[in-house]
């Protein structure tokens, strides 16, 4: 209680300060004079008696200081005086100000919006309580290329009932499904989690209204139709109604009870997804698009997704040797199914770099870019800080002479660089608002409720708030650290700052240099991708864009058998060939360019894999007779698929180039074998070889992919692809009408054209990844000019005497032009060279990044190098010239006078500065024994010999007067 006391007597003195202090001063005021009436009774003077008061009660402002210090917040108090002192001093050079202000903005900036980016695609946590704690959990094999972590049901159950490190796993995964609010309306498609009935409880999440799933309402295979509504799908469809417990919805045409709502904020266990409801993982028959099937007992159906929470006290190591434990016991129960099956675990993050790693990679290199303009605006302001250091010299001097310490100085200039930072750091927040503006333009073309929430959220301006504390101490702690190092007699001694600033230049020049290397990577790299996406927007994606519409069919939603669903799409296909405008019509089970392809196990006949793999994992797709022609893909040997292609004949399969030539290079694939999910799976014999395109992306490696023949291999939803005669988005309605005349009640998703499919998946991502590290390297070389020209330029007025005297002495112009020029190309080339280096090792980075490189085939592309080193030799002389001709351009007259006004009052004082010229004017003429002697009004130049006949003078103040002979020399 003492202490809480104390602290709230000195909150109140340091906030009522002003009143206190006057009522001191008034007390002090008093006893002094009551100490000068007694000393003036004694006999003293007025004057003696007022010395001897003051003699008596020491050193009053000493003692009202540390009276305040007592009562009040001492550090807050200094706080609050540094504050005011660095607003002062930033107010007083706001040109200082303003370019190190902007120079942080678009440092910080850059940051806050990659931060923004890459928070929205990876390392945004899960919406629920203590997500940090919530693991990944699933099975893993060498022999498969598999990347997510998935687990069978049967092997989920035997690691929930055994495993003891972990408080609770839960099993789920996603389903697309009709929804509707009445029978025999047409549904609209929803995606939604079949969860385990420990969902709720292990994750940590409580219903906002109504209950979670009991224990038993998971246990038996489509007995309870309940469901979990999602916050925002219910104030969306139901307007929040509060009622809607008890009441039916109608999920795949079966009735649905709902028993609860998710409360708000809570999305589910996706960063994308914003699932729509909830239902036990036991009723997966009725919502999934497979209905006749029930593949949970199978322990090589590895589909679902596993999550849990760690007991307290145990970590992921322990878990994992757990886990790995209960794999090799499975192993060894079930060796068909389990056989070099393992358990991982990993962290939310580790499961999502490892479920999309050119994501990571894209990201990591997007984050070193934004760290390179961030380095560069801080060596931008931490030379324009070295710049004002002798400016300042004598005034921290004179602190430090009369008894500052150190660390008080220190504290000061750190404030000051704080305010520089927070300022920045205010407007850098808007420019990582136009950044994850221009991400917003990135849209993922679904009906579902999948996106990706670029926000400048509060995780974002946090993110913005380290980083301006962290580039405040980058840029100011070493200035402000050198800057009381300093000699204090040669400082006080000085007449101007100048020797005391050459020694900084170094440094300066350094983190120009530095500035223009780091500025050269980031152009380099912006141009190579650049052009390397240029490169593969004009190859295009290896089929036809134009004239194409796409609509996704799920007959499986209604219920439909695989037969019926067979049935279905064959019709479909025929309809839409009927319809006005069609000049063919296909179906396929995976469209390019939407997303990944599904993947499917292969094992070709003849190939040898390496020790502990026995088979591969490649992309495919399902698709009938008309495909290839529709979507303009050839068939480069062999044939495309037939009619009679069906499920009585042979298995057969077309491949594309990159897989046969992976599996039998130098041969002919035609012919050729493998078999299909297993070494005892069936034979299937390639008959064709079709052209590689693009599958999921444009800049994509070149990848294995395997079509299979509908008839033969019948999915449970399809896409129609119609290759229109006219505009495609004309038949929208015809084919509508046409898939409805069939089934009435029918969900038609996705429909739109080729080009604009592959705008939004292709065009618009590659035009804003090259804006913004385009934009990032503009940002850089930007700052390495500004910082290059204030160089130069401060040099060059540190020189002014110098320059003076050299053009007194007989340099002209374009010398002077010349000698300052030199310094800024110097410091140009440096950092080109450094920095065309270090672009060499960003060039393979970026092949890891986007296959292929910039050049398409993986060989170094010259031409960014050359555009590059052209344009950043121009932009920097040019920033070099504009100072280097104001120096041309001084008066020596004005010079000399301006610099050394009392200098020249007597030769003693100019002593130095003809020890100085002489040297400068013996290297500039070769003349080993040459050397001036500056008077009052003249300057006095003495060649080899000394004598004075053969003086040549050249009046200060009287340029006019300057001999014939000494004009044409």
């Amino acid at each position: 209680m003492a202490a809480l006391r104390e602290w709230t007597c000195r909150l109140r003195g340091t906030l009522r300060r002003n009143r206190p202090d006057r009522d001191l001063e008034e007390e002090l005021r008093l006893h002094l004079e009551l100490a000068a009436e007694d000393a003036r009774r004694r006999g003293d003077s007025p004057e003696r008696a007022a010395r001897a008061a003051r003699l008596q009660a020491g050193g009053v402002p000493q003692a009202m200081e540390a009276l305040r210090d007592q009562r009040g917040l001492p550090w807050f108090q200094d706080l609050a005086r540094d504050v005011r002192f660095g607003c002062r001093m930033l107010a007083k050079n706001p040109g200082f100000t303003v370019v190190a202000v902007v120079s942080l903005a678009i440092g910080i900036g850059a940051n806050t919006a990659v931060f923004s980016f890459a928070d929205a695609l990876l390392l945004r946590p899960l919406t629920v309580p203590r997500a940090g704690e919530v693991l990944t959990v699933g099975s893993t094999s060498p022999s498969t290329l598999r990347t997510v972590l998935l687990a069978s049901y049967r092997d989920y159950v035997d690691v929930r009932d055994r495993s003891k490190t972990f408080a609770g796993l839960v099993a789920f995964t996603q389903s697309v499904v009709g929804f509707a609010t009445e029978p025999g309306t047409v549904p609209r498609l929803t995606m939604g989690m079949l969860v385990s009935g420990n969902f709720f409880p292990v994750i940590g999440v409580k219903p906002e209204l109504g209950r979670a799933f009991r224990p038993d309402e998971d246990q038996v295979p489509g007995r309870d139709a309940v469901v979990v509504l999602g916050h925002d799908f219910w104030e969306r469809e139901f307007g929040a109604d509060r009622s809607i417990l008890g009441r039916t919805i109608r999920l795949n045409g079966s009735a649905f009870t709902v028993i609860g709502i998710a409360p708000a904020g809570f999305t589910g266990l996706d960063q994308y997804v914003r699932f729509d409801f909830y239902a036990p993982l036991m009723m997966w028959q009725r919502l999934t698009t497979v209905p006749d099937s029930w593949p949970f007992d199978a322990r090589d159906f590895r589909s679902l997704n596993i999550r849990g929470r760690l007991e307290p006290g145990m970590t992921i190591t322990q878990a994992q040797a757990e886990l790995s434990a209960i794999a090799s016991d499975l192993q060894r129960a079930y060796p068909d199914t389990n056989r070099d099956q393992r358990i991982a675990v990993r962290t939310e993050l580790q499961a999502r770099i490892a479920a999309a790693p050119p994501i990571a990679r894209l990201l990591v290199m997007l984050t070193l870019l934004a760290g390179a303009v961030l380095l560069v605006a801080c060596a931008n302001v931490a030379g324009l800080l070295t710049s004002r250091a002798p400016v300042r010299a004598r005034e921290i001097a004179m602190r430090l002479a009369i008894g500052a310490g150190r660390a008080r100085i220190v504290r000061q200039l750190i404030t000051e660089s704080m305010l520089i930072a927070a300022i920045g750091g205010a407007l850098g927040v808007g420019v990582g608002y136009a950044g994850v503006m221009l991400f917003r333009q990135v849209q993922i073309p679904t009906d579902l409720p999948i996106v990706a929430a670029f926000e400048l959220d509060r995780r974002a301006l946090l993110v913005s708030l380290v980083v301006a504390l962290v580039s405040a101490l980058l840029f100011g702690l070493a200035p402000a650290i050198r800057s009381t190092r300093a000699d204090l007699t040669a400082v006080m001694k000085a007449t101007d700052a100048a020797g005391f600033g050459r020694r900084r230049q170094w440094g300066r020049a350094v983190l120009v240099g530095g500035q223009v290397a780091v500025s050269v990577v980031l152009l380099v790299v912006a141009t190579f991708i650049y052009r390397g996406f240029q490169r593969q927007l004009g190859s295009g994606p290896g089929f036809r864009t134009d004239h194409l519409l796409m609509m996704s069919l799920a007959p499986g939603q209604l219920r439909y058998s695989q037969a019926q669903a067979e049935r279905f799409f064959e019709r479909v296909a025929e309809q839409a060939r009927l319809v006005p405008g069609v000049k063919s019509a296909a179906l396929t089970r995976f469209m390019p360019m939407d997303g990944l392809p599904p993947s499917i196990t292969i094992v070709p006949e003849g190939v040898q894999f390496p020790p502990g793999k026995e088979s591969a994992t490649h992309a495919r797709s399902v698709v009938d007779e008309d495909y290839f022609d529709t979507i303009g893909l050839p068939i480069l040997k062999g044939r495309g698929f037939r009619a009679t292609d069906s499920g009585d004949a042979p298995k057969v399969a077309v491949v594309n180039e990159v897989f046969a030539e992976r599996y039998w290079p130098g041969q002919d694939p035609i012919g050729k074998r493998f078999r299909l999910d297993n070494s005892r799976g069936p034979w299937v014999e390639i008959v064709g070889v079709a052209k590689t395109s693009k599958y999921g992306f444009v800049i994509e490696k070149p990848i294995e992919f395997v079509y299979l023949p509908f008839r033969q291999r019948s999915p449970e939803s399809m896409f129609l692809l119609v290759h229109s005669l006219g505009d495609p988005a004309t038949l929208v309605t015809p084919l509508r009408e046409a898939v409805h005349g069939l089934d009435a009640n029918l969900p038609i998703s996705n429909v739109r054209t080729m080009e604009e499919l592959y705008r939004l998946r292709s065009v618009v991502i590659l035009n804003v990844i090259v804006s913004l590290i385009t934009s990032m390297g503009m940002m850089g070389l930007s700052l390495a000019i500004v910082g290059l020209y204030g160089l130069v330029a401060y040099a060059a007025s540190r020189r002014t005497k110098e320059i003076g005297i050299r053009m007194a002495i007989g340099a002209g112009r374009s010398d002077v032009l010349r000698m300052v020029l030199r310094q800024g190309v110097v410091l140009a080339v440096g950092g080109l060279g450094v920095g065309l280096l270090l672009s060499v090792g960003a060039d393979r980075a970026l092949t890891a990044v986007f296959p292929g490189g910039a050049g398409g085939d993986g060989r170094t592309d010259f031409v960014p190098f050359l555009l590059v080193t052209s344009a950043v030799l121009v932009v920097t002389l040019l920033a070099a010239y504009v100072p280097a001709r104001r120096a041309s351009r001084v008066n020596p007259t004005e010079a000399l006078l301006d610099q050394r006004a009392g200098i020249f009052s007597d030769e003693t004082q100019a002593e130095p500065v003809a020890v100085e010229a002489s040297r400068a004017l013996r290297i500039a003429r070769g003349d080993e024994r040459a050397q001036l002697r500056l008077t009052k009004h003249k300057i006095l130049l003495i060649p080899r010999g000394g004598r004075t006949a053969s003086r040549r003078t050249r009046c200060l103040r009287c340029p006019e007067r300057t001999s014939a002979r000494r004009r044409r020399r």
